[in-house]
C-alpha cells in the first residue's frame, strides 16, 4: 500500500501534531510489511535520520515560491498535483486539513481539536482562514479522522456532523526522555536558573483558553504567604485578544519570584518539568494536553481543568473554574500547603503514564489509516476505544 503523508509540519513546528507525526514515522516502518510512505514537504526536507528509512519516499512540492509562502495556498494549489503523480492508496494529513481536491485519493485527517471553529475569537484572522475555513470541508470529505480525545471526537460529531464510526481516538503519549531524575540533578538545574526548591510551572504556547494570565494574577495574590515559592512561565505568547504576559509578570520577576522564557532550551525541557512542585495547564477548551502527560511521566503532579480530567485518567488536582482568579489562588494555596498530597499525586501520575506508549498509538493509527484505504464508503468499525 502507498500511503501519502503531509509531512510539512516537520518543517515548521515542534507542537503536538508534529510531535505525533515524528513518533509515528519512527515506528510505522517496523509495523509495515508492505507499505511505502510518500512524505510531502513544502520548502525543505529536514535532516533528521529517522526520515531516511528505505520505506520513505520524499517529495518536495514544486511550484512558484509565491504560492509556497502560505501553507493553505500550497496545500490546495500545488499539493494535489503531487498527490496525483504519487499514485497513492490514501493520503494522511496530521495538520487539520487536506487539499479539497485529491483526484479521487481517499484522505485521513488528524483533527486534534476544532477550537478555531468553536472559539474563533481566540485566533488571528490568518488562522481563522487557514484552519477555520478549510478544516470543516476537509473533515467532512475524509474517509476517516484521527483525534486525540473522546471530547474532541464528540466535538467533531456535534459541530461537523461526522459519524462516530469514521473517527478514531488515539490519546497522545509522552516521549521516553520525559522521566524522573536524581535529586542532585534537579538541585543543579534549579541553581542554573536561580530557582527555589519549589516552583509552579506553566509551560506551552500561551493562548487564551489556557488562562495563563489568571494563574499569574492568582499567584500574585498569594505569593507573600509563600516566600520560598516561585512561578515559572514558559511559552510563546499568541493570546488573542493580546495580554502582555511578560509585563504582567514583571512585579514578581523584580522580586525574584518569577521567571519568564519564550522558549525552553530543548536540553532543559524535561528538567523544567522534573524540578517543578506542580505543573499547571487549565484549558477550558482542549480535550487533550501532551504537556500534562510529559509532566506526569517526569513524576511531577499536575493541576488541570475538568475538561482535561478524562485524558489524564482523573489523576490530577482539578480546578473547577480556571477563569476564576480567587478559585485559582485557593487551589495554588492547597497544593503548596500539602506535601503529602503532592506525594500521592506524584505516585498516581507515574502509574498512569506507565500505561501509555507511542508504540500503541502508532499501531492503532496505522491500522486505522490502512482500513480507510481499503474499505468502500467509509470506515464501518467504531473506533472510540483508547
Amino acid at each position: 500500500m502507498r500511503i501519502g503523508v503531509d509531512a510539512r509540519c516537520l518543517e515548521w513546528t515542534t507542537g503536538g501534531p508534529a510531535r505525533y507525526l515524528i513518533n509515528m514515522l519512527k515506528r510505522w516502518p517496523a509495523g509495515s510489511r508492505d507499505n511505502q510512505f510518500v512524505l510531502f514537504f513544502q520548502n525543505r526536507i529536514p535532516d533528521d535520520g529517522y526520515l531516511r528509512h528505505h520505506r520513505f519516499e520524499h517529495v518536495l512540492i514544486r511550484g512558484p515560491r509565491l504560492l509556497k509562502r502560505r501553507r493553505i495556498v500550497a496545500e490546495n494549489l500545488l499539493l494535489p498535483f503531487e498527490i496525483r503523480k504519487a499514485e497513492l492508496d490514501v493520503m494522511f494529513s496530521p495538520w487539520y486539513s487536506t487539499p479539497l481536491m485529491t483526484f479521487g485519493v481517499k484522505t485521513v485527517v488528524g483533527a486534534w481539536d476544532i477550537t478555531c471553529n468553536t472559539h474563533p475569537s481566540h485566533y488571528t484572522l490568518p488562522d481563522r482562514i487557514g484552519f477555520g475555513l478549510f478544516m470543516p470541508p476537509s473533515c467532512r470529505a475524509a474517509t476517516g479522522l484521527l483525534t486525540c480525545s473522546k471530547y474532541d471526537a464528540r466535538q467533531l460529531e456535534q459541530h461537523f456532523g461526522i459519524a462516530p464510526e469514521r473517527i478514531c481516538v488515539v490519546p497522545y503519549a509522552a516521549d521516553e526522555k520525559f522521566k524522573p531524575a536524581a535529586p542532585a540533578r534537579l538541585t543543579e538545574f534549579r541553581r542554573k536558573y536561580d530557582l527555589p526548591e519549589r516552583y509552579l510551572l506553566s509551560m506551552g504556547i500561551i493562548i487564551r483558553r489556557r488562562n495563563v494570565d489568571v494563574v499569574i494574577e492568582a499567584f500574585a495574590d498569594i505569593h507573600e504567604k509563600y516566600p520560598e515559592v516561585a512561578l515559572v512561565v514558559i511559552g510563546r505568547n499568541v493570546m488573542v485578544p493580546f495580554v502582555d504576559i511578560e509585563e504582567k509578570l514583571q512585579p514578581l520577576i523584580k522580586k525574584g519570584r518569577a521567571l519568564y522564557l519564550e522558549r525552553a532550551p530543548e536540553d532543559d525541557l524535561a528538567d523544567f518539568y522534573r524540578a517543578a512542585w506542580y505543573y499547571i495547564c487549565t484549558s477550558t477548551v482542549d480535550g487533550e494536553s501532551l504537556m500534562l502527560k510529559e509532566a506526569m511521566q517526569c513524576g511531577t503532579p499536575i493541576i488541570t481543568s475538568p475538561l482535561l480530567k478524562e485524558t489524564v485518567g482523573g489523576n490530577a488536582i482539578i480546578l473547577n473554574d480556571p477563569t476564576n482568579r480567587a478559585q485559582t489562588g485557593a487551589v495554588l494555596e492547597r497544593v503548596l500547603a500539602d506535601r503529602e498530597l503532592r506525594n500521592q499525586n506524584q505516585s498516581r501520575a507515574l502509574d498512569f503514564t506507565a500505561t501509555l506508549s507511542w508504540s500503541a498509538v502508532a499501531e492503532k493509527s496505522l491500522r486505522f489509516i490502512e482500513r480507510c484505504a481499503s474499505v468502500e464508503g467509509g470506515v464501518t468499525v467504531t473506533q472510540h476505544e483508547p
